[in-house]
């Protein structure tokens, strides 16, 4: 437990072919079928990877910054922060925040942006990163009264002090 956030560190890292940007979209592989089986059947698990979209939905219904999840070393690590997602001062201090801010004074496509982080998961990228931007004031939409429009754009503006 820190000030700002609790982090939780499950040894043996993400188990098969499953990426961090796909957490919570497809079904995993298991670990250990007989075992999931049994506890599913005890009542014990529900076994409907219904986990990771739900803390998402709560850290989204609380007005919080999602959730960080990195595979490190083998170890599988979740990051739960206290902040508001609004909070741009505690965003500033982010490299990668910063990277995308200049990376986006041209305007950029959602899969410029994608490709730019490294990122497999065009939707992933825009909620994770440009999204918390875009409220903040940030980033700005090039298209505002239609934010899923195909042609959208994303620039960053300069920020008034």
């Amino acid at each position: 437990m820190f000030e700002d956030r609790i982090e939780i560190h499950n040894p043996g890292g993400l188990y098969g072919r499953i990426t961090i940007d796909q957490l919570g979209k497809i079904q995993p592989d298991t670990r250990n079928p007989v075992l999931a089986s049994a506890l599913e059947t005890l009542g014990i698990t529900e076994n409907r990877y219904s986990g990771i979209p739900t803390i998402r939905m709560e850290m989204e219904k609380y007005n919080l910054r999602q959730p960080e999840f990195l595979d490190e070393r083998g170890s599988f690590i979740v990051k739960l922060y206290k902040e508001s997602k609004n909070d741009y001062e505690d965003m500033s201090n982010d490299e990668e925040t910063n990277n995308l801010i200049v990376f986006c004074k041209t305007p950029r496509t959602r899969k410029e942006v994608c490709d730019y982080l490294g990122l497999n998961s065009v939707t992933y990228a825009i909620q994770t990163y440009v999204n918390p931007l875009v409220e903040a004031g940030v980033i700005k939409l090039s298209i505002p009264d239609k934010p899923k429009s195909p042609k959208q754009l994303y620039y960053s503006v300069e920020r008034e002090k």
